[in-house]
């Protein structure tokens, strides 16, 4: 039995729409799988070791115009980021942690919680490579009460 070309061409277009809806439920079930990842999710182990190293630090102090130079080191200790910062000859162990500001963006930050000058501050750090692919940091630095925040800003140092 042949089929006529009007039978024929029903017959393709049938199996095209089947599989146009096959294609179309695949893809909406992929779409929703992937809504339930967090896109932005940090890989914490990767920015420990890319981060880990020597810093100078240059800032500013908290509600003042006056200025600082110090040296910070990162370490990747048991997955955790420790922080030694040296400051006009003291030096204040700490830990780091990753984070995320302005809501729904979730952009990536690191704070950190030190003491200076005999009280307790918080920095919250952004970063981004230089020109040779280390990490630099710039942030903001935070007392409580604090009018004007500090400023600082870490440099790869490299011997």
């Amino acid at each position: 039995m042949q089929r006529s070309p009007s039978t024929a061409a029903a017959f393709s277009l049938r199996v095209m729409r089947a599989s146009l809806a096959i294609l179309a439920i695949l893809l909406l079930a992929y779409s929703a799988r992937c809504a339930d990842a967090d896109p932005k999710q940090l890989d914490e182990e990767f920015l420990r070791g890319y981060m880990a190293g020597e810093y100078d630090l240059v800032g500013r102090k908290v509600d003042s115009t006056a200025t600082y130079t110090g040296h910070v080191t990162l370490r990747d200790e048991g997955g955790v980021l420790q922080v030694m910062r040296t400051i006009e000859g003291k030096t204040d162990k700490s830990a780091a942690r990753f984070d995320t500001v302005a809501g729904p963006d979730r952009i990536p930050v690191l704070r950190m919680h030190f003491h200076f000058d005999g009280k307790e501050y918080e920095a919250t750090y952004r970063w981004q490579s230089d020109p040779d692919n280390y990490p630099r940091f710039t942030g903001y630095v935070y007392l409580a009460g604090t009018k004007s925040p500090g400023l600082e800003a870490l440099f790869p140092f490299h011997q």
